[in-house]
């Protein structure tokens, strides 16, 4: 019988299975899989474990879950896997569209993911089709009749792989393994290379007179705020329930001081207050089809497109329509549509582009946050930059459809790449709430934004000196970081991927991006010699794949592809 490892069981392999079940009983196909999971909760992974704290909040509206659908009743040799509801059903989610749109913690998620998973395993776990191995996969190497996989001391030989494991360890900065080194012998002193989980900052939670900087201004450090901050000695309050403006109060003093700073210092904008704020900049039904085909146009089949401008243009069309019918809703102008247009794309290819229409970033960090809360309400005039991110967030799925395995050259797939990573400061924001709890943070003196924007870091005795701009000083005796990795290959260091490139079963698709693989997953292998199915999904795909942080995308056609396209092979 044919033998297949999927290593990595998260969402994304989760729905990887449930597919490949699907598929094996419209074909009447049989073959044993095996899964491979070393976290405890099989469906959720360690980014959506149902035991992580409330603090962590997803970063996507509840009301978009609505994309993870039903699971179908499988029927197969025998065996009937249960059908299980969608998200929204399986929660009873209810909204409308004038309520504040809610965004969960994680863990809610995760019990879903959770119990989804273990509805399949309870059906297939004892009919000799699936096995459930709790354990890392450290080598892969190639055997008469495919692969034999090493984990834990014992091995397991199979046909064929299926890689679907998410964020990868790589090789730390040269400024966090110097931090590391300087605190090595210091007992008062503490270096964290990884924010997660956050529950290994449980001893600092509670302690009194500590001063704690956090390198990194984006959502993982605003999980490390609030687990910091909702403690013994303080918590949030709501103070308005239309702006969501917050109050942090104190029960007794703790004086914790935390001092997150960057290199560009440049703070989250908020997602849209409710359905109605961010239907402001959805666009048209037509606009999208008509984006897409000019996509498919240049980039699929015989590419055209010699730089981004074959993306740029018709976006910025659908932009400059959004923004031109803001109307009184934008901030006042008397420019053309077409102005606007032009506008867009000088702001597109320029990060230092000015005009009065773009928020000025140079204002005070806690000023522009504010700004960015009141455009996100919708009751202050939206300037250009805040309604062309918006509009970006509702057309990546587009994106991520069009552009993932395109013809495109590698070169100018990293420039698109790159200016999505750009976009997730306002693609990617989290709740209006989140970013009221930094002001909440700041009246309380418990949080500083005076080093936010690249300070100087020097040793000394007791920690860390941060010196602004204007020279003022602040000293910590903890860092933190939470700045999460680009899954660039060539500097992941689990031992498997390790493994994997040194054998050549994968190989970079370009030195700054992930695995070369084709429509269905599969690898692009340099191995001439013998046929070798392995096959990747997600994160290590990025570059072949556009939008492989998008927890909506684990759900999403490329993974139907994969699974078609293994059972046809069989």
């Amino acid at each position: 019988m044919r033998k297949l490892a999927i290593i990595g069981l998260g969402p994304r392999g989760l729905f990887a299975l449930e597919e490949l079940l699907k598929q094996l009983a419209q074909t009447k196909s049989k073959i044993k899989i095996f899964g491979f999971e070393s976290t405890d909760f099989p469906g959720a992974g360690p980014v959506w474990n149902p035991k992580q704290p409330n603090s962590n909040w997803i970063n996507i509206t509840e009301r978009l879950l609505d994309q993870i659908k039903e699971r179908p009743e499988i029927n197969l040799f025998g065996t009937t896997v249960s059908a299980f509801p969608s998200y929204h059903d399986w929660c009873d989610f209810s909204l409308k569209a004038f309520e504040k749109d809610r965004f969960p913690p994680r863990n809610k998620l995760g019990e879903y993911l959770n119990q989804r998973f273990e509805s399949v395993h309870s059906a297939i776990k004892d009919n000799q089709i699936f096995e459930l191995i709790k354990a890392k996969v450290q080598t892969i190497d190639c055997a008469d009749d495919g692969f034999e996989l090493n984990y834990g001391g014992e091995t397991l030989q199979c046909h064929d792989v299926l890689l679907t494991i998410g964020h990868q360890p790589t090789n730390i900065s040269d400024q966090l393994k110097q931090w590391k080194q300087f605190a090595k012998n210091k007992t008062a002193l503490k270096v964290y290379e990884d924010t997660y989980p956050v529950q290994q900052f449980k001893t600092l939670k509670n302690k009194t007179d500590m001063y704690v900087g956090i390198r990194g201004f984006g959502l993982a450090m605003v999980d490390v705020m609030r687990y910091l901050t909702i403690n013994n000695y303080g918590n949030f309050k709501i103070m308005d329930a239309d702006s969501l403006q917050t109050c942090y109060y104190k029960v007794k003093p703790q004086n914790l001081k935390m001092i997150p700073f960057s290199l560009d210092g440049l703070p989250l904008a908020p997602k849209p207050y409710n359905k109605i704020t961010d239907n402001w900049y959805s666009p048209r039904n037509e606009e999208i089809e008509t984006l897409k085909n000019a996509i498919i146009r240049s980039a699929q089949s015989n590419p055209t497109a010699s730089d981004i401008n074959f993306l740029l243009q018709p976006f910025s069309k659908i932009a400059a329509r959004v923004f031109f019918d803001l109307y009184d809703k934008s901030v006042t102008h008397q420019s053309t549509k077409k102005e606007i247009e032009t506008l867009i794309l000088h702001f597109l290819k320029n990060d230092d582009y000015q005009h009065p229409l773009i928020q000025d970033n140079s204002i005070d960090t806690y000023d522009l946050i504010q700004k960015y809360i009141h455009m996100a309400l919708g009751k202050a005039p939206v300037t250009l930059d805040f309604c062309v991110w918006q509009v970006w967030r509702h057309c990546q799925p587009t994106f991520y459809r069009t552009l993932s395995h395109s013809n495109l050259d590698d070169e100018l797939m990293e420039d698109i790449i790159a200016l999505d990573e750009g976009s997730k400061r306002f693609t990617y924001g989290p709740p209006i709430e989140s970013m009221q709890q930094i002001l909440a943070l700041v009246d309380a003196d418990v949080l500083s934004l005076d080093f936010v924007n690249d300070p100087a870091i020097e040793t000394i005795e007791n920690g860390w000196k941060l010196t602004n701009y204007n020279g003022k000083t602040i000293s910590v005796s903890v860092m933190i970081n939470s700045v999460l990795d680009s899954p660039k290959l060539v500097d992941v260091t689990s031992p498997l991927v390790v493994d994997m490139l040194k054998n050549e079963f994968i190989k970079p698709i370009h030195n700054d991006l992930g695995i070369a693989t084709e429509n269905d997953g599969h690898v692009k292998s340099k191995i001439k010699d013998k046929t070798l199915t392995i096959s990747v999904l997600g994160r290590l795909a990025k570059g072949s794949v556009l939008g492989v942080d998008a927890v909506l995308e684990c759900f999403g056609p490329r993974i139907k592809d994969w699974a078609a396209g293994y059972v046809k092979h069989l």
